[in-house]
C-alpha cells in the first residue's frame, strides 16, 4: 500500500555514472538523500511514497564527484504526487561527450485505480444505512412498520379482524403501563448534545486507532498540521471541561464539602492514571518490565489535566448566578471567574516561558520542531525542543514513547512522547475553555445567547490560532502541533469544538430534528469503550489476519468501530452508565 513503482530507464549509449536522490515534501527543510547508484546502461526500478509529492533529482557522478545537475533531471522537474500502483518511468540520455545525462518528463505507464474508492463506498452505505434508520423510525412513530408487521403475521391478521384497535397507535402502544406508576429509580437528566459530541469523538477515535484503512489522512500527522485522528484527544479534553460545570454544580447542591470533592477529584484522576499504565503494559510479551514501562500516555494526561482544572475549579465553583442583572452581566461568564482566568492564564504563559527560553543542550532556545533531519539535520537530537528534553530529563528515554511519528519521514533517533509533561499545561488550558461551554450552559438560560456566544468564542479562539500559525503548516510563530500541543494547536482545536457543539445543541437540544444517534449511545460510556478497544486492539472478534489492502483494512476497521457501537448500544438498553 502507498507505493508506486518508478523506473530509470537508460539509454544504450549513455555512459554516466548515475545517483539518485529523493525525499518527501512533507519532510520539510530536509535535505536530498542519495537512494541508489545507476551504473551505465543499467535500468534502477524503486518504490516510491505516494502519500505525499515526491521529491526527486538524478545527479552525475564522475569520479566520485556530482557534475552539476541538469535542469532536466533537476527536483524542479521530476518532483510529483505519485498514484497509489502507479508504474513510472523517466528516460535518460547523454550528452554528445558522455560527461552529463539528461532526463524526459516522467512518463505514466499504468491506469492505476483510485485507491480511495473504498472510502466512497464505505460513505455511501453510510448514507445508505442512515436514510434506513431514519425511515425505520418515521414509519415506527406513525405506526405503519407496527401494522406492517402484523399484517403480515397470521396471528396479526386474525387480531386485526376482531379488533383493530388492539394494533394501537403511536399513543397508546403502552396503553397497558400505568402513566401514574411512580419511577423508583429518578433517572438525571443528561444534555444530550454533549453525550453526542462524547460519542463522536470516541468513535473517531476507535475509527483511527484501528488503523483507518491504512489511510495516512485518518491517522495523525507526521508533526506540524491535522489530520482525522488529531482532533479526537483534544475534543475529549474539552468535553472533559464542559462536563466539569455540571459535576459541581450538583456537589454544591448538596453542599459537598471541599474536602470531600477533592477526594473525589484524587480518586479519579488517579483511577484513571492507573488505567493508562495498565494499558501502556497491555501486550506486553513475557510481562512487564518496569525500568521500561511507559509513564506518560492519553489516559494519564487525562488524570493529571482533570486533577488540575477540577482542583482550581473548586475553589471558584459557584451555585447561584448572582450578577445576572449586573451592567457587565453579558461577560460575567469571564468576570465572575476573574481568578480562575489569571490562573490558567498564568499556566498559558509558563508554557510560552519554557518553551522559548529553557536552554536546551546542544538545540537552540524555542525549537519546535522534530529534530532528525529537520532543517538539514543540525539538530538531529533535539526532538520536541523542550518539551522533549524535559521528559527525558524526568522520565528517561526508557519510560517515554519510542515511536514518535516523526520517525517514518524525519528519521529521528530520540524518543518523544506527545502525551509529555510540557503539554499538560495547554491541555489544562484547553480543558478550561470546554470548562467556559459549561459555564455559559449553566449562566445563560436562552437557548440563542447560548449559541451566540458558542460561535464568538470559536470565531475569537480560530482568529488568534490563525494569527499564530500565520494559516500556514510550518510557517507559523506557533505551528499548529499535536505532538507538543502547542497553543495554536489547542485554541484551533477548541475553536472547532465551540462549533461543532453547537452545532450539535442547535440539531438535538433546541430544534429536535436530530436525536443525536447513533453517537448518543457510545457518549455514555466513553471510558468503558476507550479501554475495551485499547485492550482488544489487534485481538479477535475486532481483528483478523487478512489481506492488506485499503480495501479490506478499512472494512475491518469499519467492523471494530461497529463492534464497539453494539457494546454502547447494549449498555444503553440495560441502562449501565459505567463512569470513573
Amino acid at each position: 500500500m502507498d507505493t508506486a513503482l518508478f523506473t530509470i530507464r537508460n539509454d544504450q549509449n549513455q555512459m554516466a555514472q548515475l545517483r539518485l536522490y529523493m525525499q518527501s515534501e512533507e519532510c520539510n527543510t530536509c535535505n536530498l538523500i542519495p537512494e541508489w547508484e545507476i551504473m551505465p546502461s543499467q535500468n534502477c526500478s524503486i518504490l516510491v511514497d505516494t502519500r505525499w509529492p515526491v521529491r526527486i533529482e538524478i545527479r552525475t557522478v564522475i569520479d566520485e564527484s556530482v557534475k552539476t545537475v541538469d535542469p532536466s533531471c533537476s527536483e524542479g522537474n521530476l518532483t510529483m504526487m505519485f498514484l497509489e500502483y502507479g508504474d513510472y518511468a523517466v528516460y535518460m540520455k547523454s550528452t554528445e561527450n558522455n560527461e552529463q545525462a539528461t532526463c524526459s518528463k516522467v512518463i505514466i505507464m499504468n491506469d492505476p485505480s483510485d485507491s480511495n474508492i473504498p472510502i466512497y463506498v464505505a460513505l455511501g452505505i453510510g448514507v445508505f444505512l442512515a436514510l434506513f434508520w431514519i425511515l425505520m423510525k418515521y414509519l415506527y412513530r406513525r405506526g405503519i412498520l407496527h401494522r406492517i408487521i402484523y399484517f403480515w403475521s397470521t396471528e396479526g391478521m386474525m387480531v386485526h379482524r376482531y379488533s383493530t384497535q388492539d394494533l394501537g397507535t403511536p399513543t397508546n402502544i403502552n396503553a397497558g403501563d400505568d402513566p401514574n406508576k411512580d419511577d423508583k429509580k429518578e433517572k438525571k437528566e443528561r444534555l444530550k448534545s454533549l453525550d453526542t459530541f462524547r460519542g463522536i469523538a470516541i468513535l473517531v477515535m476507535i475509527f483511527v486507532n484501528y488503523r483507518a484503512g491504512y489511510y495516512w489522512f485518518f491517522k495523525h500527522s507526521i508533526w506540524n498540521g491535522l489530520n482525522l485522528a488529531d482532533l479526537v484527544f483534544p475534543w475529549f479534553v474539552w468535553i472533559m471541561g464542559t462536563s466539569m460545570v455540571f459535576s459541581f454544580s450538583s456537589q454544591l447542591k448538596r453542599s459537598t464539602p471541599k474536602l470531600m470533592m477533592f477526594w473525589k477529584i484524587l480518586k479519579r484522576s488517579a483511577i484513571l492514571f492507573v488505567l493508562g499504565l495498565i494499558i501502556n503494559t497491555d501486550g506486553t510479551p513475557g510481562g512487564v518490565e518496569f525500568d521500561e514501562i511507559r509513564i506518560p500516555g492519553v489516559l494519564q494526561r487525562f488524570a493529571g489535566t482533570y486533577l488540575i482544572v477540577a482542583t482550581i475549579h473548586m475553589f471558584f465553583a459557584k451555585t447561584t448566578d448572582e450578577h445576572q442583572h449586573c451592567w457587565w452581566s453579558p461577560v460575567r461568564d469571564v468576570l465572575d471567574y476573574w481568578p480562575e482566568w489569571i490562573i490558567h492564564l498564568i499556566m498559558v504563559a509558563v508554557w510560552l516561558v519554557i518553551t522559548f527560553a529553557l536552554s536546551v543542550p546542544g538545540c537552540p532556545r524555542g525549537y519546535l520542531g522534530p529534530g532528525g533531519l529537520h532543517e538539514g539535520g543540525k539538530y538531529e537530537n533535539c526532538t520536541g525542543g523542550a518539551a522533549g528534553y524535559i521528559d527525558r530529563l524526568i522520565f528517561g528515554d526508557s519510560h517515554i514513547y519510542r515511536n514518535p511519528t516523526a520517525k517514518a519521514i524525519y528519521k529521528t533517533s530520540m524518543p518523544y512522547d506527545p502525551e509529555g509533561l510540557l503539554g499538560t499545561l495547554t491541555s489544562c488550558f484547553m480543558c478550561f475553555l470546554g470548562l467556559q461551554a459549561g459555564k455559559i450552559l449553566i449562566q445563560q438560560k436562552d437557548w440563542a445567547k447560548r449559541c451566540k456566544r458558542f460561535l464568538i468564542w470559536g470565531i475569537v479562539l480560530g482568529i488568534i490560532a490563525a494569527v499564530l500559525s500565520k494559516g500556514t503548516k510550518d510557517d507559523g510563530f506557533i505551528p499548529i502541533c499535536k505532538n507538543l500541543w502547542s497553543l495554536s494547536f489547542v485554541l484551533a482545536l477548541s475553536s472547532f469544538a465551540f462549533i461543532l457543539f453547537m452545532l450539535c445543541y442547535l440539531l438535538i437540544d433546541v430544534w429536535k430534528v436530530w436525536s443525536g444517534a447513533p453517537f448518543c449511545y457510545p457518549g455514555l460510556n466513553p471510558i468503558v469503550l476507550y479501554f475495551g478497544h485499547e485492550v482488544f486492539f489487534g485481538r479477535s472478534p475486532v481483528y483478523f489476519h487478512i489481506v492488506r489492502t485499503h480495501a479490506s483494512q478499512l472494512a475491518m476497521t469499519a467492523w471494530g468501530t461497529f463492534f464497539w457501537f453494539l457494546v454502547s448500544l447494549y449498555l444503553y438498553a440495560k441502562d449501565i452508565i459505567i463512569t470513573v
